[in-house]
């Protein structure tokens, strides 16, 4: 991610309380940067109102956009106070998605901060379909800010991949590392990296030792076998970080489910932020993304692979 110069903060609609709008004025503060407070509003019973002309429904419109507007300013305040540059902009559309990938586009967004919800039944941060949509599209960097976490960052971890993985885009670890040693400076923070690995069980490396599979995948031994998976994770990961310089107290090469492993080592850092890699398909190390970021406790930073100009 390049220098952070101009950040768009996405406004919740649905609650007064605004975690993505106090981390990005921490983060401006850091960085210098100027924040944009943009929220995106859309009526259908308004739209819908059959007894409306088009007369009045233009100034109801407006006077619904109006009210917003008001509403979005009663955050001004606490930018201003802060001593930092923002704007507001309040966007009709009916599509969520497009709209936040609109403006990211056309304000050359640095940062779009985004705050995630809570699920009123169960008690428990996730995601949307809209932050899914988003970790999809947009190619600008994405901070899912999680409502109970602090407002500055203490300790980042960047969560690699450095197999070379059918689709995943060159460069992509790279990006994520880049990123995240640039927060780190900018945060004053310390810095984990984290590589998990699954290898194969017990009854699969038998049944593919069974059919002659070569001998660098099915070794005389389970022992072997995951040995050499090990070591093989482990060359691939010591080549990624070869020219960082990072020690080995930072460093975690771990075996298992990354579903439960990298929670688990998110928990055990007492990590604020997890920066992750998003090809053009929402992937995650091979496994089912949902499981993996919806059970991690901290804010979750999506970075892609810039594209050329």
């Amino acid at each position: 991610m390049k220098t952070i110069e101009r950040i768009l903060v996405v406004v919740d609609h649905m609650t007064d309380h605004q975690p993505a709008i106090s981390k990005a004025i921490y983060l401006a503060k850091q960085s210098s940067a100027s924040i944009e407070l943009f929220l995106v509003v859309y009526s259908s019973q308004l739209v819908s109102h059959w007894s409306f002309d088009k007369k009045q429904m233009k100034a109801m419109k407006d006077e619904y956009i109006a009210s917003k507007f008001r509403w979005l300013e009663t955050y001004l305040s606490d930018v201003v106070a802060q001593g930092l540059t923002v704007k507001l902009d309040v966007c009709w559309h009916k599509n969520f998605v497009e709209a936040v990938l609109e403006k990211s586009e056309s304000s050359n967004a640095d940062l779009v901060v985004k705050s995630t919800h809570q699920h009123p039944s169960f008690n428990k941060i996730f995601f949307t379909p809209s932050d899914w949509q988003l970790l999809q599209q947009s190619n600008a960097p994405l901070l899912l800010v999680k409502k109970q976490t602090k407002s500055h960052y203490k300790t980042i971890m960047a969560a690699v991949n450095p197999t070379k993985d059918e689709g995943k885009e060159a460069g992509l670890d790279n990006t994520i590392l880049d990123t995240s040693i640039g927060l780190v400076a900018l945060c004053e923070a310390s810095i984990h990296i984290c590589h998990c690995y699954q290898p194969l069980g017990f009854e699969l490396w038998q049944g593919m030792s069974s059919v002659g599979m070569e001998q660098s995948v099915a070794s005389p031994s389970f022992e072997e076998y995951q040995q050499g998976i090990k070591e093989h994770h482990q060359k691939l990961f010591d080549e990624l970080l070869e020219d960082f310089g990072f020690d080995e107290y930072s460093t975690h090469l771990v075996e298992g489910e990354v579903e439960y492993e990298l929670p688990q080592l998110v928990d055990k850092y007492q990590t604020d932020l997890l920066v992750v890699g998003m090809g053009n398909e929402v992937k995650f190390f091979g496994n089912s993304v949902e499981n993996i970021l919806d059970n991690v406790h901290c804010d979750i930073l999506s970075v892609k692979v810039a594209k050329p100009n």
